[in-house]
């Protein structure tokens, strides 16, 4: 679909680009990948015709529709699902017509539209824009809201299903998961899955590339290298062409010395005069094969064996927590042990980042108790950590105020750990790039050798080398852990445990990241029917009676299954809560003092847990009897 010829790119007096060809092909889906700065973004206005190249050619097939996500809403005044629709151009048009042939009262044009509007399926757009909407976290409140009332990362996720809904031939994606929550995540790699048209993704997440992409492009040296699989194929295809061109570079190496040698020796001598000459030539049209430099892999660590504290770091007994008179969290019964690494899972608004700002203490528990231990030291990091950073200020100046007996060679040594040195730990934050700003974030959060960290979405902006600086750091780190991340690769790599907010609770999740891909299907499996019955083809005017009665008969028949569902679950939240409570009481060493009291707490304990074992099963057991009715 497309192809580009020995295309060349320079902005400003950089060349990112020299003599590149390749070809994107109808339905393929490719991840581009390079370093920050290689030209990725460049790479995607070259695509879709923001740029000009400088030399070579780019053609497009005829009819290819090439799609980008919007950087800023166009139509604040829109209500969101109205907003979403927009994307299909031809039916808003008509939209827009039918509207002012009212207006007009021009009643014969409207019909004729009318009747064009419905040909084109019209009346199943709205249901699509909704489905969207709603993988991407919306509440349904929220679709007839304006969309001035949506804060930047919603508008973001909302100019998503805008592109999303234009089934395009060819969709550029540039970091999609950055403003996504782990389910949101899930639901849009499913989605991409699927996806018709070709795809061209930039991403820093190498689980969802992994599990969208079939083929990768690296940008490098000003070149643009193709690989067949995803990104795991591609990392080991990379290193075997490494360690290939490196030992290609020693054997030429070799060769080239001889021929030297040979003409050095015998250059003067007249009866090996043209053997001398020939060899010349040879080492002249010779191409020659670069040496392999490694790159310098960026790494940190946090202080070894920080102030650890003995028994519980802090402690929740009853809280509630909430805004004003909205109660988001309640019944929290808690306990951050020192070797706890936790991750929290559930959907977008549920009250992850309302839990996590308890646990800081910078939101106050409105009932119940906070218990915190006189040598925690807590290192938080917010989706607000960046905006917090003064921009009118250094790296430099930011370490000396957070230690003021620090001397600026110490700061600078530490800082250039994270990549701040010369001229950079001196240059205002205003000018760093957001994965520059979220590495001083938690360069600064280093510095104070916490001995509980709380991470609330650390990867955004961050590139694959730095989450996995990341990752590694954190595996070697001693104290406790919360986090909540979208990022599989950082959770599945640094928690032992994970929690889930949901319904108002925070309860123990027995499971991994694939036993919560599950957990999530199965909850939108009402939605995913709901989806069938929204159909994307357009039903006949005689057909249309028909599909409303079948559509009756299947909700009156899902019904008894889905009151059930909804009953089991309100048990095994309250089952859970039960067994939280009991778990805490168990962390107790004083209660192993008491036998009696013991096996009283050990009895309930076990009962619970045989209890929510068989509400899980009866859940399961309905879940896939209400898949048989569907």
């Amino acid at each position: 679909m497309i192809t580009l010829q020995n295309i060349s790119l320079q902005r400003g007096l950089k060349t990112l680009f020299d003599d590149v060809s390749f070809a994107i092909y109808d339905k393929q889906k490719i991840g581009l990948v390079g370093a920050n700065g290689a030209g990725k973004t460049s790479l995607f206005m070259l695509l879709a015709q923001g740029l000009q190249a400088d030399q070579g050619e780019l053609e497009i097939a005829k009819g290819t529709r090439i799609v980008t996500v919007k950087q800023e809403v166009d139509d604040l005044d829109a209500s969101v699902v109205r907003y979403v629709m927009q994307g299909n151009a031809e039916l808003h048009q008509l939209t827009v017509a039918m509207e002012k042939a009212l207006t007009d009262e021009a009643y014969e044009e409207h019909a004729q539209l009318h009747a064009d509007f419905e040909a084109l399926g019209g009346y199943q757009l709205e249901s699509q824009a909704a489905q969207l909407l709603d993988g991407l976290g919306f509440e349904p409140k929220q679709l007839h809201e304006s969309v001035k009332s949506l804060s930047g990362g919603w508008r973001i996720r909302l100019n998503l299903a805008q592109a999303l809904l234009q089934q395009a031939e060819i969709l550029l994606l540039d970091e999609p998961t950055n403003h996504l929550d782990l389910d949101a995540v899930m639901w849009l790699e499913r989605y991409l899955q699927n996806y018709q048209g070709a795809i061209v993704l930039i991403s820093h997440d190498r689980i969802f590339l992994d599990n969208v992409v079939e083929r990768v492009l690296y940008i490098e040296n000003k070149g643009i290298d193709s690989y067949t699989g995803n990104y795991s194929s591609f990392e080991k295809q990379y290193h075997e062409k490494r360690l290939l061109q490196q030992k290609a570079h020693v054997k030429q190496q070799q060769k080239i010395a001889h021929l030297e040698s040979f003409v050095n020796r015998f250059k003067a001598k007249a009866s090996k005069a043209k053997q001398a000459q020939s060899r010349v030539k040879m080492l002249e049209k010779m191409q020659r094969i670069e040496a392999v430099h490694d790159k310098q892999s960026f790494s940190f660590s946090f202080a070894e064996n920080v102030k650890m504290p003995t028994g519980s770091l802090l402690t929740l007994e009853n809280g509630v927590l909430g805004y004003g008179d909205k109660v988001i969290l309640s019944d929290l019964n808690t306990m951050i042990l020192p070797e706890m690494r936790i991750g929290l899972l559930g959907k977008n608004g549920a009250g992850k980042s309302t839990f996590v700002k308890g646990l800081v203490g910078d939101l106050q528990l409105s009932q119940g108790e906070a218990k915190k231990h006189p040598d925690l030291k807590i290192g938080y990091f917010a989706q607000h950590s960046l905006d917090a950073l003064d921009f009118d200020a250094s790296a430099l100046t930011h370490m000396k105020r957070l230690d003021t007996k620090i001397t600026d060679e110490q700061a600078r040594k530490f800082l250039g750990r994270f990549n701040f040195s010369n001229e950079m730990a001196l240059s205002a934050v205003g000018g760093f790039s957001g994965g520059e700003k979220a590495r001083l974030a938690l360069a600064l959060i280093v510095y104070q050798k916490p001995n509980f960290l709380l991470l609330d979405e650390p990867t955004n902006h961050l590139d694959i080398e730095v989450r996995e600086a990341l990752a590694f750091a954190l595996q070697s780190f001693d104290g406790a852990l919360v986090l909540i991340s979208h990022d599989r690769y950082l959770l599945e790599s640094t928690v032992d445990e994970y929690w889930l907010v949901d319904q108002g609770q925070v309860s123990a999740f027995d499971g991994d990241l694939t036993d919560y891909y599950q957990y999530v299907s199965a909850k939108t499996t009402i939605s995913q029917t709901k989806e069938k019955e929204g159909s994307m083809f357009v039903v006949s005017k005689e057909n249309k009676k028909k599909e409303r009665q079948r559509r009756t008969q299947l909700r009156e028949k899902q019904k008894p299954l889905t009151d059930k569902i909804k009953k089991i679950e309100e048990i095994i939240a309250k089952l859970q809560q039960q067994k939280s409570k009991l778990d805490i009481q168990l962390q107790d060493e004083a209660l192993y003092q008491d036998k009696q009291q013991l096996n009283i707490i050990l009895q309930a304990h076990t009962e619970i847990q045989m209890e929510l074992e068989k509400s899980e099963l009866e859940w399961l057991s309905l879940h896939e009897e209400l898949e048989k009715v569907q």
